[in-house]
Parts: C-alpha cells; structure tokens; sequence
C-alpha cells in the first residue's frame, strides 16, 4: 500500500465546502441509494448464497470451507477502503473524486458475482469471493466519505438515519428475492438466479447515486506521492503477508503449510517493525491519534464483530440443530425479520439524535438488546423456531439503533474533515471490513471441532452442538466490550 509525504498532503486544497442549506428528502434519498443496493448485497450472500455454495461443494466440511474462504476474501475487504478513500483523496476528474471509483469498482464487482455464481471448486470460490470483496470495498470505501463530502453537519444524523433505512430495505429486497430463488428452485439455478438478483439491485442502485452526487468538476490538487525505498519495503512485505495467508487458508494442509505460515508471520512483524518508524506510513494512520476517532473506531468493530461471529452460521444452525431440509429459506427468512426489526428504529433513531444532540444512548441500547439474543441463544441453544425468530426481531431492533448513529458518529468525530475525509472514512470502514475477516477464521474451527462428537478438547466434552455454544458466547463478549467503549468517545454526547 502506498503512502504520500506529509508535505505532499499538506499542499491539498481545501474542496469545495457543502451547502449549508438544508437538504432535501428526495436529494438525500437518491444519495443513499446506493447504500439500498450495498444492502442487498451482502445479508442475502452471507445468510444464503455463500453456505448454499459451500455446502454443494465441500458438504459436511463447510463450515470449514466458509471460514477459510470468508477469511481470505475479507483481507481484500480491509484493504480496499483504505486504498479506495486515499487515492478518492488525491483524485482529480471531471467527474468528481469519489464517482470514478464508485463506478469502476461496482462494475468489476458484477463481473466477480458471476464468477462467483458459477464457481464450482474451494479454488474458483474462493478466488471469485475474493474479487467480490476487493472491488465491492474499492467502491464503498470512495462512498464512504460521500456523505462528509456533501451533506451538510446539521444533516448529518438524518443522513445517517437514511443511510440506515436504505441499507435496511435493500437487505430486506434482495433478502426476500433470494429466499424467493432459494424456494423456487434448488441447486445451482437457485445460486445463479440468487446472484443475479443481487447484481440487478445493485447496479441499479448505484446508478441513481452517481447521478445524484454533485461533485466539484475538478477535485483536490497535490504534488506527487514520492514513495521512498522504505514504504515500498513496507508495501512488498505486507503483500507478502497477505498472499501467505491466503495461500495458509486455501492451500491444503501438507508439509509446506508451517513453511507458509511462518513466512507470512514474519513478514507481518516486519511490515510493523518498519512501518511505526517511517513517517510517511505514521501520518498516513494520524487519525487513530485522535481519542475520540479511536474509540469510536474500537466502538464499531465490536459491535461489528458480535454481528460477524454469528450471521455466517445461522444457516448452519437451522441445518444442523433443528435438522431442517430447507435451512436456507429459513435462513433468509430469519435475516428478513431481523431487518423487520431494524428498519423503524433506525430511521427514527437517526433523526431523534439529532433533535436530541446524543449519539451514545443509542449504541448503548444496541449493544445491550444485541447482547442479551446472543446470550439467550447461548444458554437456551433453542430448537424452536417460532422463538429463534422473535429473537431475530429484537436482534433488529438493536441493530436498527445502531445504524442509525453510526455514520452520523464517525462524521462527528473526524479530525480532519476538510483536506482527509476519504483517508479517515476508509480508515474507520476497516472498523466494518476486518470483522468478518476475524470472526469466521477465528470461529469457524471452533465450529467444526466442538461440534463433532466423542473428543475431549481443553477439558471440554464435544459433541451436543457444544460449537454454536461457544459462538454466541463470543459474540455476547463483542457486544459488552463495544457497549462499554463508547462511553470513551469524549466530544459526542
């Protein structure tokens, strides 16, 4: 990853400052749109699409398989916005700084989709779910820094609000079109047909919004980056450690897998030992400096990670506790109600927040309703459906508050709206991209091992879904930690 000089980011000019009129619905509206089809692009991939393909694949090794893959393909996801709001950054088009990326990433992202709809082997899946990432992420991370871009300070917990509301609508439609898909029709065609829903949505969507953002014609002027032998040192390590991960996650276990690792271990503490000594790469990460950036930063990822440690397995969950034969329409259906909970408090929400000039009440009920599900689940393991479902509902509620001040509290925190918007929007999306890198690697042999039966692990029995025990019991920890984190935040109420 490149990195410019410190005095090459101080010649940005300023652009051009918002309106401080008051926005209109509709403006706002067709802004966010693209956060509809973003919307409907993961829920329905992670709940459905990925463990249907995973399951047809690798069969009763696809927990295993949705970790690994999920892991490699999300590296791109951390990657990406960082890259994305940097070089939006330092872009200068007619057509404004953030749009060509918004545009050039979301079009390689429909290619990848139908790669991934017709991927039949771990390799080819893997590798199209790794495309998807890596170009979905190029493209949110330049929409990332949209709204600080555009719309006004005043607007900001309305935007947010929206932002919610769309992204919760967009889940809900492509939600219900591929649980539609999934009860239709069976196999591949119902993967295929899954997918293209998504796309439609999406490429739809994200048309609107470039329409509707109004960027200046020419962005911010600067010198060139001068990448000096260090930071490329720097770039060339940490690629390494990327590709030895993926390779560690993919390759097959053999005598080379430790070489692989400890190659890829390496090369991360170096790409560190180097990286904190080289100003380039340190001002490049200067907003993690800023308390309140930072806090709201480790607020986000938490809660995130409650959420990524259990949405990949609920369709498991349904397959293999409750035996269910069609486990991923009650999969999609379960994502539907838990949207169904979302969508009225996170529009609401964002705009009482504003009204009431607080963000923090709202991360502080969302962690505690989203705790307590995940706590329920952990100790009752329910086997009935109608209940898993009404705790989907309230899991939503949760989560609808959450959403609905989570942009408008990364935007009030920015240390430097004016000149890095796009650098800092990318940093803080690492908050919503490296969780569901984490929490599948992470949980997913924990998964598979303790559910399997008649072993004796860390003094623990396996067997009796012992796995999907420890997986919510991960997520309650997430929660509680986010939920406390937030009262660190110091300039927001």
């Amino acid at each position: 990853m490149s990195a410019v000089s410190t005095t090459a980011r101080a010649t940005l000019e300023r652009p051009a400052a918002p309106a401080r009129s008051r926005m209109g619905l509709g403006r706002l509206l067709s802004i966010n749109s693209m956060w509809f089809g973003q919307g409907a692009h993961w829920p329905p991939i992670t709940f459905i699409l990925v463990p249907a393909t995973a399951v047809l694949i690798a069969g009763k090794s696809a927990d295993l398989l949705i970790g690994n893959v999920s892991a490699a393909g999300n590296v791109f996801a951390l990657i990406a916005p960082i890259l994305a709001g940097w070089l939006s950054d330092r872009t200068s088009t007619r057509w404004g700084r953030r749009r060509p990326w918004i545009a050039a990433g979301t079009l390689v992202n429909l290619a990848g989709i139908a790669l991934l709809a017709f991927s039949g082997s771990p390799l080819s899946f893997a590798l199209a779910y790794m495309l998807v990432q890596l170009t979905f992420n190029l493209a949110g991370g330049a929409y990332a820094a949209v709204i600080p871009d555009v719309v006004p300070e005043q607007d900001r917990g309305r935007a947010s609000g929206l932002l919610g509301m769309m992204n919760a609508l967009g889940a809900v439609l492509g939600l219900a079109a591929v649980t539609g898909a999934a009860a239709l029709f069976h196999g591949r065609t119902a993967i295929v047909v899954g997918y293209s829903a998504v796309a439609v949505i999406l490429l739809v969507t994200t048309v609107i919004t470039l329409v509707a953002v109004r960027e200046p014609p020419a962005g911010a002027r600067h010198e060139s980056a001068q990448l000096n032998p260090r930071v490329s040192l720097v770039a060339g390590l940490a690629a390494l450690a990327v590709a030895a991960w993926i390779a560690y996650l993919l390759i097959p276990a053999g005598r080379f897998t430790m070489a692989i690792a400890l190659t890829g271990a390496a090369a991360a503490v170096l790409t560190v030992l180097i990286a904190i000594r080289e100003p380039a790469i340190t001002g490049f990460f200067a907003a993690f400096r800023s308390r309140d950036f930072f806090w709201t930063f480790a607020t986000r990822a938490l809660v995130m990670m409650g959420i990524a440690t259990i949405q990949p397995w609920l369709g498991l969950y349904f397959k293999d506790v409750l035996g269910r034969p069609d486990w991923t329409t009650l999969a999609g259906l379960w994502g539907l109600t838990l949207l169904g909970g979302a969508i009225v408090p996170g529009v609401v929400g964002g705009h009482l927040s504003d009204r009431i000039h607080r963000r923090k009440p709202f991360v502080y009920i969302a962690g505690v309703v989203m705790g307590l599900v995940a706590s329920v689940l952990l100790f009752g393991l329910l086997r009935n459906v109608a209940l898993i479902f009404v705790l989907g509902f309230i899991f939503g509620i949760g989560y609808g508050l959450y959403v609905a001040v989570d942009w408008a509290l990364a935007c009030d925190v920015l240390p430097d709206r004016e000149t890095s918007s796009g650098r800092d929007m990318g940093l803080w999306h690492i908050a919503f991209t490296l969780p569901p890198a984490l929490a599948p690697a992470l949980f997913a042999p924990i998964l598979h091992i303790f559910n399997a039966s008649g072993h004796v692990v860390l003094g623990l029995t396996t067997g009796d879904f012992l796995g999907f025990r420890l997986v919510f019991a991960g997520a309650v920890v997430w929660f509680v930690l986010g939920t406390f984190f937030v009262s660190r935040i110091r300039g927001v109420r």
